[in-house]
């Protein structure tokens, strides 16, 4: 030890001195993750393979049922979220868009001066507002 002594100033394990205690539940180990639905039912299929007493068989015969039931609803539910969330892009750039084309027109009906140019400005303002509902 060359450099530094560290030998020297190593303490006992029990006594760490300027050292932070560990939280409440740093020493405890996370729990398993359950399964997923998919390894659920392939290890019943397998199970149902095999020669089985008819009251275990029809046991897993229900519990399989009722994970495909789960399965099926979580991957509708899957497929929903995907479509909501594509909608839900879609509406916000079609939001901005009717919005930039309402401050440009705004713009315009405050500088113009012609009378028909109004009433053809007024009239396209009126359409986007309504397109600006619909989106909504």
């Amino acid at each position: 030890m060359a450099h530094g002594g560290y030998g020297k100033r190593r303490v006992a394990e029990g006594n760490r001195v300027g050292r932070r205690s560990k939280g409440p539940g740093v020493d405890k180990k996370p729990k398993p993750k359950a399964p997923s639905l998919k390894n659920q039912i392939r290890s019943i299929e397998r199970m149902l393979r095999k020669d089985l007493p008819p009251e275990v068989r029809e046991a897993q015969e229900n519990k399989l049922e009722g994970l495909k039931k789960q399965q099926e609803i979580h991957n509708r539910l899957a497929v929903e979220r995907k479509i909501f969330l594509r909608d839900r892009k879609i509406k916000f750039f079609e939001r901005r868009k009717i919005e930039r084309r309402i401050r440009r027109l705004e713009k315009l009906q405050r500088t113009s001066s012609g009378q028909a140019q109004d009433v053809d400005i007024a009239d396209q303002l009126s359409k986007l507002k309504e397109d600006l509902e619909y989106v909504r």
